[in-house]
């Protein structure tokens, strides 16, 4: 399914079981947010072993992970500006 999801190029917020939606203002229109139900408690990350499964995770259009958290959204803001350039804030 991810390799549908990332067929678009564009970056994916994954929010995982029913995890609040962090903020995306400002890189709304450039990246998609897609909410995902995971019966596992853990993934098995290659060259890390198994993490508990994140409420969210940024993924870039490459597949490879950004960010993750499994609490607030600290750190999300500095990955997208890093990832996907300033955000585009409207008046």
């Amino acid at each position: 399914m991810l390799v549908k999801l990332l067929a678009a190029g564009r970056p994916i917020l994954l929010t995982v079981n029913g995890s609040d939606v962090p903020s995306l203002t400002g890189w709304e229109s450039r990246v998609d947010c897609v909410t995902a139900a995971c019966a596992d408690e853990l993934w098995t990350v290659p060259g890390i072993g198994e993490i508990s499964v994140p409420a969210a995770v940024l993924i870039r259009p490459d597949g490879h992970a950004a960010w993750a958290t499994n609490g607030p959204d600290d750190g999300l803001t500095d990955a997208l500006s890093t990832w996907f350039g300033p955000a585009c804030l409207t008046t």
